[in-house]
């Protein structure tokens, strides 16, 4: 069988993440692939706790740990199972979300990637870039302890490194949605495997 792809679609909180992955894997099945949408922190065990507003006072260091424990039980339990049957799995937030981040708190995002490198890197990653004032006026729920304009100053500036490094592909997340999604899926068709349907439709919306 022929092993899948991890796609990993990254970005400040705001940026459209979370909608740009899900539109892709809906676009993704309607031209025959198995494709399963998944996110981090996961909402299970680890992730669970990562989630609660409370847990903004644990040192940053302890909770970069936290976020690769998270991640090990995640590659264990959804990207490695789903890769092995052949899935193009679509992660809103991965192993570089975590450098950006917890690098920016810590001050030393290479301590981080060190931390998460029994990772299986993604075949290919993506950066929505949007500036941090657009960016936090797009968030309409209350804001996390991560949605603070310095904060996410800095961490784009981490994960703007890593795009120029060759580690991320830069996309404009200030696009409307639907060119987004479009730029998304043109960027990716080079690292797609055969579809396992026998859908004959152009790959495309």
């Amino acid at each position: 069988m022929q092993r899948g792809i991890l796609v990993a679609v990254e970005g400040i909180d705001g940026a459209g993440k979370t909608t740009q992955s899900k539109a892709l894997v809906r676009l993704l099945r309607k031209n025959g692939y198995d494709a399963i949408y998944t996110s981090e922190p996961t909402s299970v065990g680890v992730g669970k706790l990562l989630r609660r507003p409370g847990l903004g006072k644990v040192p940053p260091a302890l909770e970069a740990l936290l976020f690769a424990a998270d991640r090990m039980e995640h590659v264990r339990r959804v990207i490695e199972p789903g890769l092995r049957k052949g899935y193009v799995i679509v992660s809103d937030r991965y192993v570089h979300s975590s450098i950006a981040y917890q690098g920016a708190m810590l001050g030393d995002a290479e301590w981080v990637r060190t931390v998460n490198r029994f990772a299986p890197k993604p075949d290919v990653a993506f950066l929505l870039d949007v500036e941090p004032r657009l960016a936090l006026s797009r968030i309409r729920r209350p804001r996390s302890r991560f949605e603070r304009l310095e904060l996410l100053e800095a961490v784009r500036k981490i994960y703007l490194e890593m795009a120029g490094a060759g580690e991320l592909i830069l996309l404009d997340g200030t696009k409307p949605p639907g060119q987004v999604t479009e730029e998304l899926l043109a960027r990716l068709r080079p690292f797609l495997p055969s579809p396992k349907s026998n859908c004959t439709q152009k790959l495309g919306p």
